[in-house]
């Protein structure tokens, strides 16, 4: 049978903190591993999705490319861009009007009837909903 004192001699002692410390680092390793690959995988996760989304983005400019070719586009484009039209074919054309972007003298004129403050409230509101009469 060992002696107690041949247990927890200091060779015994330093030999066991030893291993549990290269024990420790190692798990310490893994861990770091790990977690670097995870960061990793979500990295490339993140590029093949950017992948997919440009090639989406590549194959719709690639369609629009082959409608930029097409007889029909380049007829509209004419149509539109230089007004041609083909003999015998009806044309509808849309007219905006004009829209006055300055008031006119009128308007001048009834904006400043309407801030005087000889002129009651209740007169001002109608003049501002059903016009000005008189």
């Amino acid at each position: 049978m060992r002696r107690s004192e041949e247990i927890y001699s200091p060779k015994n002692v330093i030999s066991l903190v030893v291993a549990f410390l290269i024990f420790f680092w190692l798990l310490y390793q893994i861990g770091l591993f790990l977690h670097e690959s995870r960061k990793i995988s979500h990295e490339i996760d993140q590029i093949r999705q950017n992948n997919l989304a440009l090639e989406r983005e590549i194959a719709e400019k690639e369609a629009y490319l082959e409608y930029l070719k097409t007889p029909q586009r380049i007829e509209k484009e004419a149509k539109i861009q230089m007004g041609k039209k083909l003999p015998g074919e009806q044309v509808l054309v849309f007219v905006e009007e004009a829209v006055e972007l300055l008031p006119t003298e009128q308007k001048q004129q009834q904006r400043q009837r309407i801030y005087t403050p000889e002129v009651p409230n209740w007169q001002k509101w109608q003049w501002v909903f059903f016009g000005e009469r008189g």
